[in-house]
């Protein structure tokens, strides 16, 4: 999976950092979490300030295209993201059997 930021934007009202990426993979659509941890790490933020808002993919095509929200404090992030996007940026826990 090859991830290539086209444009970041410094919004300073709801103080964040706009991403417009790229991802480039093999097979099917990649997995968000999987995206979040890469982009993290090449921004420079923090994996849990860092919200994929979407990721889409035309049909037949090998690119996605996603919008992806980093925020400096965890209090902004609460405060602007709604509760289902954060619950979807999370990654699940592992289920125990039994």
């Amino acid at each position: 999976m090859k991830i290539k930021v086209n444009e970041k934007i410094t919004n300073k009202l709801l103080d964040r950092l706009e991403v417009h990426f790229e991802v480039e993979s093999d097979n099917e659509t990649p997995k968000r979490v999987e995206v979040k941890s890469k982009l993290a790490a090449m921004i420079n933020y923090d994996e849990n300030l860092v919200i994929i808002k979407g990721i889409h993919q035309d049909t037949g095509a090998r690119k996605s295209t996603g919008i992806a929200h980093a925020y400096k404090s965890v209090d902004n992030l609460k405060k602007v993201e709604p509760e289902h996007l954060i619950k979807r940026n999370t990654p699940e826990a592992p289920k125990e059997e039994g």
